[in-house]
């Protein structure tokens, strides 16, 4: 008898615990149904909608404040475009040595000059005393006039010499450079030229590109570098680019960093010859109106660079943001010049980052829920 009841509080038991491993299995599914729907019920609130398949974020002044979200006004802008350009730095030794020959000419002039002056006074002293009763023989006053006579020609021929080195530099190098080589005082950057602490560098701008003003600046820098070097502008360069584009002209810069037949780049402002580094030949000089996105405005996404702007208020009091692309192809001091943004435009300059991870959190899938 008593082991019969034992069986039954035994089978009794392993029933119960099959029950309670059967309601576990099958309850799971609805505990965690139960747990999502609780989530739901506390989920933060949607700030996103839909506007002309536009996504706008709105938020409540109190949730600007708490997130740090500010805004700044645009202003009208006006860019007058630049011309970017490269050149080279050349070598100037013939220049160097023309005013080598320059003053080497100039002082077998003044000698021959010498020469032909006591020549004559000797020819007249010698012809004086040839009139006089033939003190001295008709052959020695001859030959001292011969002397004479040298002397004019070959003053002559080596003034004629001087001349054709003149107008060789002229065509060579033009005419400011030319001053080198006959200038006895020179402005610092052309002096410097002769002592080697400047360089020569050729610039090529594009044809319809004005000539540079006396004394403007540019910058440049050597290829594959991001130094920038100040570059004084000399003059128009006699001669052309190898690659026959546009004009050139001639700038003096330090030498410190530069080597003859080193490439450079430089971008000049073509309203006012001034500079900043860049490359490739390129010119957009008419004036263009826009505004300026302001640095901590953009952010990134997708590869490309955006910024969110006010647009109004919805009818719950909310500010309305909305997200747009922004041009980084023309980069100022402030920002980034864009057109076609309406000036008086209230444009995120605080939070922007915030926004966009508002605007996409409500795209990552609950993959419970699928």
């Amino acid at each position: 008898m008593n082991k019969k009841l034992a069986l039954i509080i035994g089978g009794q038991a392993l029933l119960i615990i099959a029950l309670f491993w059967v309601l576990i299995f099958y309850g799971k599914d609805e505990y965690e149904a139960f747990q999502n729907s609780h989530e739901d019920e506390i989920a933060t609130p949607n700030h996103i909608s839909e506007k002309d398949n536009i996504n706008v974020v709105s938020l409540s002044a109190a949730t600007q404040q708490n997130s740090g979200i500010t805004t700044a006004k645009l202003i009208t802008s006006h860019f007058a475009g630049k011309i970017k350009s490269t050149g080279m730095v050349i070598a100037i030794d013939s220049l160097i040595e023309a005013k080598a020959n320059y003053l080497r000419t100039q002082s077998e002039i003044v000698l021959a000059r010498a020469a032909s002056g006591n020549n004559s006074q000797q020819y007249q002293r010698l012809k004086t005393l040839n009139e006089d009763d033939k003190n001295v023989s008709d052959k020695v006053v001859q030959d001292a006039l011969a002397a004479v006579n040298g002397d004019k020609a070959k003053i002559t021929a080596t003034e004629l010499q001087l001349s054709y080195l003149k107008n060789a530099i002229k065509l060579q190098w033009g005419d400011t450079l030319a001053n080198i080589v006959f200038g006895d005082k020179l402005v610092p950057h052309l002096a410097n030229l002769l002592n080697r602490k400047n360089v020569l560098v050729q610039v090529s701008l594009p044809p319809e590109s004005p000539t540079p003003s006396v004394g403007s600046v540019l910058n440049i820098s050597p290829l594959n570098t991001s130094s920038m070097i100040k570059a004084v502008y000399v003059s128009p360069a006699a001669q052309g680019d190898a690659t026959g584009y546009g004009k050139t002209f001639y700038y003096s810069a330090p030498a410190e960093q530069l080597r003859i037949g080193m490439r450079v780049i430089a971008e000049i402002d073509a309203s006012s010859n001034q500079a900043t580094s860049d490359s490739k030949n390129t010119r957009d000089s008419e004036p263009k109106s826009g505004v300026v996105i302001p640095n901590q405005a953009i952010v990134w996404f997708g590869g490309k660079s955006w910024a969110y702007f006010k647009q109004g208020t919805n009818n719950a009091a909310e500010d309305q943001f909305v997200r747009k692309p922004i041009s980084t192809d023309t980069e100022i001091a402030s920002g980034w010049f864009n057109q076609g943004i309406d000036a008086q435009s209230e444009v995120v300059v605080s939070g922007a980052q915030l926004l966009l991870s508002e605007e996409f959190k409500n795209q990552i899938k609950n993959e419970n829920g699928d």
